[in-house]
């Protein structure tokens, strides 16, 4: 058994009937994982716990025993919590045939996308991403983290299992792959997207931030996963994509996908609109509903995702052409106004240049703003934002994104440094009025871009965390709502 945990509580006679790291979903013999987060410290739920039904007790802190459980003292209670997760659900990973989409940009478009492709194909694809979880087609929760702790992932593993699944997308943060979110997960491809600023307060250079992304190549590569065939798909117009490229070539099956450099998938004649995107690849027409090239390079991910399990390029291909969009990616909202509104999940500001670069040859009014930066995250990239944001805005309504704990004066400050000589912005924190009023300053032929926040249907102010939809404020405004 690789459960160290499970090993101990069968030692002891004990009956496992569940694993958690959340209090109030103790049953009666259930094993209590008490995690030290950010914001919470799992510790001091152990009372609960036990008094709920816990025989079993996991803690990296000694003096957390209980005295009415069995203890199991950890000294790496990521990996024993992915360990006992992965034996208790029966190994769901080893049945399925699962491809993990890394890079800092791409990975939720990319499985929209793939998922698109396969469907067409014939097949029940199931996916794990920022935006929700589904099995085969059907959502069943919303996302809390782009990829899931151990416990409720392998709980989901188990499910598509059952259901039969035959592909599953998932993206894969670079968190996950240090945290070790995806410990006896045994990839059959792995996709690398790009690399950009993102993240630098958790990993601090660029070069440890590659390094995490690396790994699950390196899995892909180890010698305990099984699976056969394994491929990765990588970007080579990336230069951090070259660099995994030599270190794949000939050990694993690897496509490429390009616009630029030599690969086996090269996108050529791409005509662009702000209703969608056509491009030619191998000889053959493709069209996405989706705006802008870095749309192409997603599409062409797509595609290599469905090459590796045995569809045709015609097929993927006209499997792409049938997603309408993808929830919060530059996704157009449409009341029968006289000017373009995008909602994006631009966070950062190589992805709000994109978004600018996507709209700006088609532009024939004003473009305008309405973005603010995440409290508790990277700071480095605020004033980048806000210079992106004036140098290519003729009107910005600076507002809050999530602040979080942080205090919202401090992150418009930081902002604001990038702001300055530029006078076409307003600051307005509340970001519902920020919004109303991008929305009345529009005239005919404007393009405003509500930026950040994409497909989130929540704010997080302070410790609290309120109803908020991008789409569905737009909505309001655009049909005459009061602020």
């Amino acid at each position: 058994m690789l459960s160290r945990v499970l090993a101990f509580a069968a030692e002891r006679g004990l009956n496992i009937t569940g694993l958690t790291y959340n209090s109030a979903e103790v049953r009666p013999g259930f094993v209590f994982f008490a995690l030290r987060g950010v914001h919470h410290d799992g510790n001091l739920f152990i009372p609960d716990a036990v008094q709920k039904g816990a025989v079993l007790v996991v803690s990296a802190q000694a003096t957390a025993r209980p005295a009415a459980a069995a203890f199991f003292l950890s000294d790496n209670i990521d990996q024993d919590m992915a360990d006992a997760a992965y034996e208790f659900y029966g190994r769901p990973s080893d049945h399925l045939c699962i491809t993990g989409v890394t890079g800092t940009k791409g990975k939720t478009s990319i499985s929209y996308l793939a998922e698109a492709a396969l469907h067409h194909a014939g097949k029940q694809v199931s996916v794990l991403g920022t935006v929700n979880y589904r099995i085969n087609g059907r959502v069943i929760a919303p996302a809390p983290n782009t990829t899931p702790l151990a416990l409720p992932l392998f709980r989901l593993l188990k499910q598509m299992q059952d259901a039969r699944t035959e592909a599953l997308v998932m993206e894969v943060s670079s968190h996950s792959l240090e945290q070790q979110r995806v410990r006896h997960i045994h990839f059959n491809t792995a996709v690398f997207t790009n690399l950009q600023r993102d993240h630098l307060d958790f990993h601090h250079t660029f070069e440890n931030y590659f390094a995490a992304k690396k790994k699950l190549f390196e899995e892909l590569l180890a010698a305990d996963n099984h699976k056969e065939p394994k491929t990765a798909i990588i970007n080579a117009d990336d230069p951090y994509g070259q660099r995994l490229i030599e270190r794949l070539r000939g050990r694993v099956r690897v496509l490429t996908y390009s616009l630029q450099a030599p690969s086996d998938y090269r996108a050529e004649k791409i005509e662009e609109s702000l209703y969608g995107t056509a491009f030619c690849v191998n000889g053959l027409s493709g069209k996405i509903n989706l705006l802008g090239k870095h749309n192409v390079y997603n599409a062409l991910a797509a595609l290599c995702i469905a090459k590796a399990h045995g569809v045709d390029e015609a097929t993927a291909l006209a499997g792409l052409a049938q997603l309408p969009g993808v929830p919060g990616r530059m996704e157009r909202m449409d009341a029968g106004q006289d000017f373009f509104v995008f909602v994006d999940f631009a966070y950062t500001d190589e992805s709000l240049q994109r978004a600018y670069q996507t709209v700006a040859q088609f532009k024939t009014g004003r473009i305008i703003t309405v973005f603010g930066c995440g409290g508790d995250r990277d700071r480095t990239k605020r004033p980048l934002m806000g210079h992106t944001a004036c140098q290519n805005s003729d009107l910005v309504f600076l507002t809050n994104d999530n602040p979080r704990t942080e205090d919202p004066a401090q992150i418009f400050a930081d902002i604001q440094k990038g702001m300055a000589g530029f006078a076409n912005y307003e600051v307005e924190p509340d970001r519902r009025r920020a919004i109303f009023k991008a929305m009345a300053a529009a005239r005919p032929g404007d393009i405003v871009i509500v930026a950040g926040k994409g497909h989130e249907q929540t704010q997080k102010i302070g410790h609290r965390v309120l109803p908020f939809s991008d789409q569905q404020t737009v909505r309001e405004a655009l049909e005459g709502g009061h602020v």
